[in-house]
């Protein structure tokens, strides 16, 4: 950890629940694109490019849902997808996805079971309901009843899948599946996030910083409040944990801030000096 940063910097920075506020136990019916960091948010990241500093968002979305409230922060790049995408100046330049037939293994599971689930890509999220119900909790999701109907172009470019944890213990099988096949990921109430194996936060620090000619990870900082964060604050040289932040997410962060609804990620920067 490093109290103060004289020199360029690298921040990397979470959204829901860092940058906007997020409650993961109610989210029917919201609009995940009409969110906007607040004033002191976008004063603060003006003043971050300003002193020579680029910053990062570091986020579980997907790229359709970078609302334009978000890029107009002007971030140096997106990792998105929890660590699968890596986004800079509009080319992505790294797009992970699960195999199609671990996809389909998925869907077939939760399909015998009545279960429910978003199928993520960076142009659309697909919600899994069972025969009959035409309607997602997620504002913007296509509703589909099979992993067909998921494909573009005859592709399948699932990156992400989020599930409840009911659903995903009724999936899980006891065969392994789960644990072989995805990284699980508990980003708060019942909300769980599958990735692909090996994929997370923190390989999304290591490509942005590799992209940037950048070689260990002096002078970075990462903000956040959520299991998927762990692994980009592990990444990074300085870990900021939210006011408002899981438990096991405040254990390992160096510096614990203000929460969301306080602007914790100016505290923070702040506090180490990067912006005054």
């Amino acid at each position: 950890m490093i109290d103060a940063c004289s020199e360029s910097a690298v921040l990397f920075f979470d959204v829901d629940g860092t940058l906007t506020s997020f409650d993961p136990d109610d989210m029917t019916d919201k609009d995940f694109n009409a969110v906007h960091p607040s004033k002191a948010v976008v004063d603060a990241f003006g003043r971050l490019r300003n002193a020579g500093h680029q910053a990062f968002i570091c986020t579980g979305r997907p790229l359709w849902l970078i609302a334009d409230g978000l890029r107009a922060l002007n971030p140096a790049g997106i990792v998105a997808m929890a660590g699968a995408t890596l986004e800079v100046e509009g080319r992505v330049v790294h797009e992970d996805c699960f195999d199609e037939d671990v996809i389909a293994e998925l869907a077939r599971r939760i399909t015998v079971v009545g279960g429910e689930a978003l199928f993520e890509t960076n142009g659309a999220t697909y919600s899994l309901e069972p025969v009959g119900v035409e309607q997602s909790f997620l504002l913007g999701a296509g509703v589909v009843h099979g992993v067909d109907q998921m494909r573009v172009d005859g592709r399948l470019r699932v990156g992400k899948v989020c599930i409840n944890a009911c659903d995903l213990a009724r999936v899980a099988n006891d065969d392994g599946f789960i644990d072989r096949e995805f990284e699980l990921c508990n980003t708060g109430g019942q909300n769980r996030e599958l990735s692909p194996k090996g994929i997370d936060k923190g390989l999304g620090v290591a490509r942005a910083l590799e992209y940037l000619g950048r070689t260990g990870n002096a002078r970075t900082f990462g903000f956040g409040d959520s299991g998927n964060d762990l692994g980009m604050l592990a990444a990074v040289e300085t870990a900021v944990a939210m006011g408002n932040a899981m438990p096991e997410v405040k254990a390992v962060a160096d510096y614990v801030t203000d929460d969301v609804a306080h602007d914790g990620t100016v505290t923070a920067m702040q506090h180490f000096g990067l912006i005054s």
